[in-house]
């Protein structure tokens, strides 16, 4: 039920463009300093590599084609870094806090602002923000397309209806686990309306009333709705075979710009494959496949430290938040709890789903959590607010010292949550972006894959060897772990020397580096590289075949230190 129609407080969205503002200056500030991460490089690799054959079909491993189709431009008109790369979800991210507004018929003012500041500042979403992953997009892609059918619901324009068909199709070419929000929602929405069918009971005396009530307004609505919902799908399913669809290279018979081309008798065949064939493909590997295949407890304990050290501030106030909503109000928000239970049910669901214990995966459960949290964070401050005396002096000499307390608890409390949400925040994302639990210190938002800082000296060594020029070869791999044919990294999948190398890999392309590699130290004598990376247990040998011209130094391809490299450096 929407709150009474008011005029908004036009400082409202004053506030929330500011919080935008701030959010974008924030996430760009050292936005390419932390190295990147594996699944970044691995990422980021095929896009560059798409970039230049052309090829594209979807892998689920790979989840969706959101990088390879929106990178591919940032990459050619920015160029290729770090920062670049993770330009795209650092703009989602800042920019989120401006669909609070879509949500102005459901919530107060302050619990739009508060919904902007969680929703701008939690240190989860800020970091996963200046992070190239898909879960932050999903995530807020699928926030928005819940406001803006709330706003097609509170306004019935359709123009709502059509920008929902777009931010979904957006929502689908991140990753699979658009399914997963698809299916909170689901529950969410089955205890919301169990919630509506007891109320109607208490109030009516019959659920029978309350369903042929809601049976007249679903006719009614889908009388009104169902031209639009027709072309809205249309809509839907145009963005999804526009990302999805294969891009055909060199021996493959079908693509999206050659059917569009010419041929357009394969266009069916694109179709298909682009919905049907991605869908198959999608619920083969993650569902129906092995990856599941794991103890839940480890999984579920990780979760919940990533929500404890990084989102215990919003969970606590969404907690808040449904309980004032739901028991002290006439008439309980069904947003808010609908949000609440999508949040709830994404912490339990998502150590299923999981392949890895990944702390990214928190995201999906916070960004609906901030919606109840918001409203925690109202009542709060309206709590203290309230029993705040007047300006005049002699309105603080009649106020109860118990009314002063209580304000100053309030007042407290909101900058103890602000305080340590920022602490953490600046922690994770500046002071030590890279550690995670494996280093003292470390942190639980960040993932043990992340490499180590010190490998960009690493990165800034091949860099200069690239610049110089006239090696055959500027990075020299040896060890039976790291060679390969490299031919063989033009298509994913990558070899397994391949992945031992990540995230290597991003930055020997990106630099424009020739690459090459052996499986023994003594085949490299004659070797002319700058730079030659060797596994540690050949790092005696690779010295002695290298001679006095070069130094060396051990650097650990991620926080866990399972995977190790030795760089050599010519030194003349």
């Amino acid at each position: 039920m929407a709150l009474r129609k008011r005029l908004p407080d036009r400082r409202t969205p004053v506030i929330l463009v500011a919080l935008a503002v701030f959010g974008t200056v924030t996430r760009l500030i050292e936005l390419g300093e932390r190295v990147f991460y594996y699944d970044e490089a691995w990422f980021g690799y095929w896009v560059l590599r798409f970039m230049e054959n052309g090829v594209w079909s979807y892998r689920p491993i790979l989840h969706g084609p959101f990088f390879a189709r929106v990178n591919s431009i940032v990459f050619s008109v920015l160029g290729v870094n770090d920062a670049t790369a993770r330009l795209v979800v650092a703009a989602i991210g800042a920019t989120l806090p401006l669909s609070a507004w879509l949500f102005r018929d459901r919530l107060r003012d302050g619990e739009l602002i508060a919904l902007g500041v969680a929703l701008a500042f939690n240190p989860v979403l800020f970091y996963y923000s200046r992070f190239m992953r898909k879960d932050l997009p999903l995530a807020a892609f699928m926030f928005v397309t819940l406001g803006l059918l709330v706003r097609a619901s509170d306004t019935r324009r359709p123009r709502y209806l059509y920008g929902a068909a777009i931010t979904l199709g957006l929502a689908f070419s991140t990753k699979e686990s658009v399914l997963l929000w698809l299916v909170t929602w689901i529950g969410a929405g089955v205890l919301v309306l169990d919630r509506y069918f007891l109320r109607a009971r208490d109030r009516d005396g019959s659920v029978l009333t309350a369903v042929r009530s809601l049976r007249r307004r679903t006719s009614v609505s889908v009388r009104y709705w169902w031209v639009h919902g027709v072309l809205a799908a249309v809509v839907f399913s145009a963005v999804v075979v526009y990302f999805y669809a294969p891009r055909a290279g060199p021996g493959q018979e079908i693509g999206l710009w050659r059917a569009l081309s010419g041929e357009f008798g394969t266009l069916p065949a694109v179709i298909a494959e682009a919905t049907v064939g991605s869908l198959r493909r999608a619920l083969d590997y993650w569902a129906a496949g092995s990856i599941q295949q794991h103890p839940y407890l480890p999984y579920f304990t990780d979760t919940v430290e990533t929500i404890v050290t990084g989102a215990l501030s919003v969970t606590l106030l969404a907690v808040g938040g449904l309980l004032f909503d739901r028991y002290t109000g006439s008439s309980p928000r069904w947003i808010v709890a609908f949000n609440f239970y999508s949040g709830a049910a994404a912490v339990v669901g998502y150590p299923l789903a999981n392949n890895f214990p990944v702390p990214w995966s928190t995201v999906h459960a916070i960004v609906p959590l901030c919606v109840p949290a918001a409203v925690g964070t109202y009542a709060v401050y309206q709590w203290g607010h309230s029993r705040l005396p007047a300006a005049e002096p002699e309105a603080f000499r009649e106020r109860l010292p118990m009314d002063i307390v209580r304000a100053a608890v309030a007042a407290g409390l909101l900058a103890f949550f602000l305080a340590s949400a920022g602490t953490t925040l600046i922690q994770t994302s500046y002071q030590q972006p890279h550690e995670s639990p494996k280093a003292d210190p470390g942190h639980h938002i960040v993932y043990y894959a992340q490499a180590p800082g010190e490998l960009r000296e690493a990165v800034s060594e091949i860099d200069r060897a690239t610049a110089t020029g006239g090696n055959d070869v500027d990075v020299l791999y040896v060890g039976e772990r790291l060679a390969m044919s490299e031919s063989r990294v033009e298509y994913p999948p990558g070899t397994g020397a391949w992945y031992a190398r990540i995230p290597l890999p991003w930055y020997t392309e990106v630099l424009g580096a020739d690459v090459a590699s052996t499986a023994r130290a003594e085949e490299i004598e004659n070797t002319t590289s700058p730079i030659v990376i060797a596994s540690p247990e050949l790092e005696d040998a690779v010295a002695e075949s290298l001679g006095n011209t070069y130094t060396s130094r051990t650097y650990a391809l991620d926080d866990a230190g399972d995977r190790v490299v030795v760089v050599f450096t010519r030194t003349e």
